[in-house]
C-alpha cells in the first residue's frame, strides 16, 4: 500500500535543504531559523584550483510560509595569514510554487549566489538558478518512505563557476521506524553522490556524504522555530 508521505527536510552541504550536494523542495517549516557549517573538498571546489578545502558558515530563515531566504560565508582553509584572501558570500533565495500533495510533487524555484560585487560575474562562485520538484512515498509493507527528487538549472546567473546545470536530481530512503536516519544517493549534474543525514534531538540536522565517492563532506545546522 501507497501513502502520501511527510517530507523531511535537513542541510545539504551547500547549507540549502536538501540531500549530499543538490537542493531539494523540501521546506523547513513556517518561522523556522537554522544556522550550521559545512566541510567542501578541495578537488570539488573550482575557484580554490584545487589547493583549498573549505568551511562554510550559512544561516537560512522560512516565512510568509513560502519563502527562504540563506545567506553563506564560505572560508579557504590553511590560508597563509597574510594571504590576501576574501571570505565568498553567498545570498540565496527560494520560493515555492506549491506543496506537495497526495499526487502531486513540491514544487520550488531558487537562485544561489545572485547578488555579487563584480558586474562581469566573476566573483560569484556559486551561481545557481533552478526548478526542482520532491515528492515522497510511504510503503506500508516494508515500513519504508522513499523520497525523489528531480531538478533542471541553467546558467541564466553570470558566473565564474555555475552549479546544478542540467537535469539532476536523487533520492532519500528511510525507515518509517527509525525516521531520524535517511540514506541518500544523487546526481548534480557533475558528479554522483551519496551519504546519509541523521536528526537528533529534533533539532540538530547531521549530514555526511561521499562527493563522486571519494571526497568527504559534511554538514551540521540547528534549527529552532520562532
Amino acid at each position: 500500500m501507497l501513502v502520501l508521505s511527510l517530507p523531511c527536510y535537513s542541510q545539504s552541504n551547500t547549507g540549502i535543504p536538501g540531500y549530499v550536494h543538490i537542493p531539494t523542495a523540501t521546506f523547513s517549516p513556517d518561522r523556522t531559523l537554522y544556522l550550521g557549517t559545512s566541510f567542501l573538498p578541495k578537488k570539488y571546489l573550482p575557484y580554490s584550483k584545487d589547493r583549498y578545502d573549505a568551511v562554510t558558515f550559512y544561516v537560512g530563515l522560512t516565512f510568509l510560509p513560502f519563502l527562504e531566504v540563506n545567506l553563506r560565508a564560505t572560508r579557504l582553509m590553511n590560508i597563509p595569514l597574510h594571504a590576501n584572501h576574501v571570505v565568498d558570500r553567498m545570498p540565496s533565495l527560494r520560493i515555492r510554487i506549491s506543496k506537495e500533495g497526495k499526487y502531486i510533487p513540491a514544487v520550488v524555484i531558487g537562485a544561489h549566489d545572485f547578488i555579487t560585487s563584480l558586474e562581469s560575474g566573476v566573483a560569484r562562485h556559486f551561481g545557481a538558478t533552478y526548478l526542482v520538484l520532491t515528492k515522497g512515498t510511504c510503503i506500508n509493507k516494508l515500513s519504508t518512505t522513499i523520497e525523489t527528487t528531480i531538478g533542471y538549472g541553467t546558467d541564466w546567473l553570470r558566473s565564474g563557476q555555475n552549479e546544478f546545470i542540467g537535469f539532476w536530481g536523487g533520492i532519500s530512503i528511510k525507515n518509517n521506524d527509525w525516521d531520524f536516519l535517511s540514506l541518500m544517493v544523487e546526481y548534480d549534474g557533475k558528479t554522483t553522490n551519496a551519504g546519509m543525514q541523521l536528526v537528533l534531538l529534533k533539532h540538530i540536522h547531521l549530514t555526511a556524504g561521499m562527493l563522486n565517492f571519494d571526497s568527504l563532506t559534511g554538514s551540521i545546522s540547528y534549527h529552532v522555530r520562532l
